[in-house]
């Protein structure tokens, strides 16, 4: 079977280029292309960065992307299975009764505890005022008295309420314009979105180069962040990733099979 290194120098002699060539339209190294072709794999190598390579080749050369990248997989790193069988567990039946009746019973003593505790003692008791007898004569004087007492009350509270809704009014309004003043000071945010139109790999690091995502990202996957983050776009294809820009399409990120490198994308972008 032939391999996919072998295949990759076919057809580069095919089409009479040389890795010269090649190095310098991809800006990929001479020597990944030399280790590709001759299916060598240095310990160092990222994996992944090395799969981004081999997509931006196999593009170049017009040749199958995931049927040479799947036999690449299978070439240098071959799936293991291990079958193993897993035990069941033994149960023992003698002891199910015991723990049920074992169970209910402290459920039973947990919350008879919690009623005696905080239930039981706070039940108000009933309290009776003693009230002294009055004379007869004494009574309708002490009647005129209590209902010119709630008169007053009722005066009282009213001029209370009407100050308190003067003063919500008031509340009311300057939040109103605290408020509208506020939105008109938001600034509205940029979302950008990278959407993947085959499979591609990515790399993205913030303003202090910390590193944010790599990985191999599937067709119609997606990544959306705000622009003022100013993250840093490096991929092996760059043909493959479609920019939007707040729900907007405003091109592609490169040209197919051209790999970028700490690329900052920001709202007036267009391509």
């Amino acid at each position: 079977m032939e391999l996919v290194g072998e295949k990759l120098k076919k057809q580069r002699e095919i089409n009479n280029l040389t890795l010269k060539n090649v190095s310098d339209e991809l800006k990929i190294s001479q020597d990944i292309l030399f280790d590709l072709e001759n299916n060598q794999i240095k310990d160092k190598i990222n994996f992944v960065f090395l799969i981004g390579h081999l997509r931006s080749y196999c593009s170049y050369l017009d040749l199958n992307e995931n049927e040479l990248i799947d036999q690449f997989r299978k070439q240098h790193f071959p799936e293991e299975k291990n079958e193993f069988e897993i035990e069941r567990p033994i149960i023992k039946k003698n002891n199910i009764l015991s723990n049920k009746v074992f169970s209910l019973s402290l459920i039973i003593i947990i919350f008879s505890s919690f009623y005696i505790l905080f239930i039981s003692d706070n039940r108000p008791s009933r309290e009776y005022a003693v009230i002294p007898d009055l004379p007869e004569n004494y009574i309708p004087i002490v009647e005129s008295a209590n209902l010119e007492e709630v008169k007053n009350e009722k005066t009282k509270n009213t001029n209370i309420n009407n100050l308190n809704y003067a003063k919500k009014d008031d509340n009311i309004n300057s939040s109103s314009a605290i408020a509208a003043s506020s939105k008109i000071k938001d600034d509205i945010p940029i979302l950008i979105t990278l959407k993947f139109l085959d499979d591609t790999w990515i790399q993205l690091r913030d303003e202090n180069d910390e590193m944010i995502l790599s990985q191999l990202m599937n067709k119609d996957d997606e990544y959306s962040y705000d622009s003022n983050l100013n993250y840093s776009i490096t991929s092996g294809n760059a043909g493959h990733i479609l920019v939007l820009i707040n729900q907007k399409v405003r091109g592609k990120v490169g040209k197919k099979g051209q790999v970028v490198d700490s690329l900052v994308l920001d709202k007036n972008f267009n391509n």
